[in-house]
């Protein structure tokens, strides 16, 4: 009995490590969603509740000349674009690393039918813009809440994502809002109450279902 309680004793360390969750490994897929700034590429980092991917991450990014032109041109189109890297440690990029990964480019979610476009691109994180990270699930959190960021002369709001249920919302405005709270209101109503106040509003990105309870 002594000698299966040590033989126990010494598996329980491999047994725990079994157990756990391959999504608390930072090196990963980390899924992102491309936007313009004028002549400028950027990509927000795609987030889940569960680490390590509670972050909100955005950065600027390069591609090679004639990629990032054709992409700039498909965003202006008003094309959704999403970036799938290759694995990669997220830390890099909570960190504010500057570094550069393979990664495809799909017309559409890559996680919702969307359709590979471009193949193995080498994508240059080059400056990082915007972090933070998502409250406790289990904890109140408002989720009505925006940042406003600009980079080359143009300005975005982007949600702070509560608790669930939350959602990822990215807008490009005209001018900074007055107020940047709007926790009575759903995300599809916000861009048109941002319009009665004069201000012009493009919605780049909405994404709910990814942030239900």
């Amino acid at each position: 009995m002594k000698k299966l309680l040590w033989i126990l004793l010494l598996c329980l360390p491999s047994l725990q490590a079994a157990q756990t969750p391959h999504q608390h490994d930072y090196t990963g897929s980390h899924g992102m969603v491309l936007f313009a700034a004028n002549d400028s590429l950027l990509v927000s980092h795609l987030p889940l509740y569960r680490p390590p991917h509670d972050y909100q991450l955005v950065y600027e990014v390069t591609l090679p000349a004639d990629i990032q032109h054709a992409v700039l041109a498909a965003l202006q189109q008003n094309k959704l674009l999403t970036l799938l890297p290759a694995d990669f440690d997220l830390r890099r990029l909570i960190n504010a690393s500057v570094f550069t990964v393979n990664a495809d480019i799909y017309r559409g979610h890559f996680e919702r039918g969307g359709e590979r476009w471009l193949s193995g691109i080498a994508v240059t994180f080059s400056r990082q813009l915007y972090q933070r990270r998502l409250p406790d699930v289990n904890k109140l959190a408002d989720n009505g809440s925006y940042a406003a960021f600009s980079h080359h002369g143009q300005m975005f709001l982007l949600h702070q994502i509560g608790a669930a249920p939350g959602y990822d919302h990215i807008l490009k405005v005209s001018a900074l809002p007055p107020v940047l709270q709007f926790s009575q209101s759903t995300p599809e109503q916000i861009p048109g109450l941002i319009q009665q106040q004069g201000i012009k509003v493009q919605q780049l990105y909405l994404e709910t279902q990814d942030f239900q309870p």
